[in-house]
């Protein structure tokens, strides 16, 4: 007997000299055989044989029949723990490093797509056979798995923030217009064993509200929330011919979009209108309910959650309205060129800036040495001084900057910028993380946040960034000494020679029309306690502060506003460090 962890493409007959078994995909009883082959807790490799075999089947020389094709069907519902297991490992480890990140998306990438090929080249195969009664039986639930798998293909690059390209939409929309050609997408359908009887409208649906409801700075965890729940969400969702006499949604199957809201000027083309008021009352009681639970428990350990929930949902809502508008943008983008270098993440951050405050780039000062000033009276100036410069400046730079290279700038607005990244560091980069620049050449870094993602091509992003400060300093905080005596003062000198230490950034915000700067500070998550008092250590003095209130919770940063303690008369500290004037 072979070892049920080996697959059974692998697996040798007893007395078969080396001939390999039957086909898995031969049928649905052959399937059901071979998956159980597998040894559970390894999703990765019954992927890799899945993917395989789906490559096999898919080929020119494969024999197409109709039960191959039912087997496939059977291994697609059978397969659904296997894509929830790989999205759940996504989400959970995408963060430790690009390579595991890497490797868990092209594996549920992989897995969608094979289904993708397959269903393509026997949707062509029903085609060619018009007139076979049974060929044509399959062609339903056919068209409602190419359509759910498109489904998993948006999700899936929707976690990179990745929209689909026009020929996605338009393989969307000729799957259902087919099925409404035959009258097929409200026959009731049984996709999953679990489950009760879906259509293709219903699938259809579906991925429209997954796009219609993405405003494009979801987490993936978020959207795989989200796609969860909507079979339910979708559930008393209907396309109609005729307009609803409210506002609503339409969508052209002649275009190379999705859902749209219904203006004033009149619609041609293939197009059906979708009231989602349904959609829009389950995600406003939802917020309702979380926002009861707060207000019944505001210092339980899930408020936390349920108020980003309660934001998510709000957002979700929004989304779903048809009679919502857009608010006016704070300040119009302004087109802007140029290159911006880029140090990402906190950690990065703080280092690079320390690590430049320790050694700075020495200016060159000619004309010490007999050599120095030979090169003075013969040439003018030293030859190699700029390079020098540069090269320090590359080095140093190069150890903390993010990699890929520069990133372009492509428009402003008072709130931020929108900037074209490498697909290097794109695809570490997640919302929320906090991101240092600075125009290539010049001195002065501005901090901001990543509030928007959009992947363009293979290899270049779209980032949306918040500015959160215009000057920031890397400083040391210290902890008042546990050991001190009663006496002792986080005011008093002695805090400056003890206590436990640990980097945080300082933040200097000039206000749009005033001299005055908002200042506060952003810290290693752990180490945020409020009203806790703490010593603000600089190269040019130290100051005491105590923690105000967070301005924002991210799981590698928190940003709090700070307050300066009030000191006694007779003691003489400098003021916090101000932000330089312009």
């Amino acid at each position: 007997m072979p070892d049920r962890a080996t697959p059974w493409s692998r697996t040798l007959p007893m007395f078969g000299f080396g001939k390999p078994s039957k086909d898995p995909l031969a049928d649905v009883k052959s399937v059901e055989r071979w998956l159980g082959s597998f040894a559970a807790g390894d999703p990765l490799s019954l992927h890799a044989e899945v993917v395989a075999e789906l490559g096999r089947a898919s080929d020119r020389s494969a024999e197409r029949t109709l039960s191959r094709l039912e087997a496939v069907f059977c291994l697609d519902a059978r397969t659904k723990a296997l894509r929830r297991n790989l999205t759940t490992q996504y989400i959970d480890h995408a963060n430790r490093s690009s390579k595991i990140e890497n490797q868990l998306w092209q594996a549920m990438f992989d897995l969608t797509q094979s289904f993708l090929v397959f269903y393509g080249i026997y949707a062509r195969e029903i085609g060619e056979r018009a007139q076979s009664g049974k060929w044509q039986a399959h062609l339903p639930e056919l068209l409602a798995r190419q359509i759910s798998h498109l489904g998993h293909d948006a999700k899936v690059r929707l976690f990179r923030y990745e929209s689909w390209i026009p020929a996605k939409w338009i393989e969307l929309h000729n799957l259902f217009a087919t099925a409404c050609s035959q009258q097929l997408e409200r026959r009731p359908l049984k996709l999953d064993p679990e489950h009760e009887p879906t259509t293709i409208e219903h699938q259809y649906l579906v991925v429209l509200a997954l796009h219609l409801l993405n405003p494009g700075n979801l987490t993936a965890r978020q959207l795989a929330g989200i796609a969860s729940e909507l079979d339910d969400w979708c559930a008393q969702l209907r396309l109609t011919l005729e307009t609803p006499s409210v506002a609503c949604f339409y969508v052209d199957l002649a275009s190379r979009t999705g859902l749209r809201r219904r203006g004033a000027l009149p619609l041609e083309g293939r197009v059906l209108f979708l009231d989602t008021r349904p959609l829009h009352a389950l995600l406003q009681e939802q917020h309702a309910m979380l926002e009861q639970k707060v207000q019944q428990d505001p210092m339980s350990d899930k408020t936390g959650r349920r108020s980003e929930q309660l934001g998510l949902y709000a957002k979700l809502a929004a989304q779903a309205d048809p009679e919502s508008r857009p608010f006016p943008r704070r300040g119009e983008r302004t087109p802007a060129s140029g290159d911006m270098d880029a140090i990402v993440g906190f950690a990065r951050i703080t280092g690079f800036l320390r690590d430049e405050e320790r050694s700075p780039v020495p200016e060159f000062e000619p004309g010490h040495s007999y050599n120095d000033t030979m090169e003075i009276a013969v040439f003018g100036h030293m030859r190699n001084e700029r390079e020098l410069r540069r090269e320090q400046v590359r080095r140093r730079f190069a150890s903390f900057g993010a990699p890929g290279g520069a990133w372009e700038v492509k428009d402003v607005s008072h709130s931020g910028l929108r900037l074209i990244a490498p697909m290097d560091v794109a695809t570490t980069i997640t919302l929320g993380t906090l991101c240092a620049l600075r125009a290539n050449g010049q001195a002065a870094w501005s901090l901001g946040v990543v509030r928007r993602m959009r992947r363009l091509t293979v290899d270049r992003a779209e980032i949306g960034l918040q500015t959160i400060a215009n000057t920031l300093i890397a400083v040391t905080l210290v902890e008042p000494r546990r050991n001190a005596d009663a006496g002792y003062s986080v005011d008093g000198e002695a805090a400056n020679e003890g206590g436990r230490a640990f980097p945080a950034l300082f933040l200097a915000l000039r206000k749009r029309g005033s001299d005055a700067s908002v200042q506060s500070l952003i810290v290693p998550p752990g180490e945020y306690q409020s009203t806790h008092r703490v010593r603000l250590r600089t190269p040019k003095g130290s100051y005491p502060i105590r923690f105000g209130s967070i301005l924002e919770h991210e799981p590698d940063w928190i940003w709090a506003a700070i307050e300066p303690i009030e000191l006694d008369v007779a003691t003489e500290h400098p003021p916090l460090p101000a932000a330089p004037p312009g």
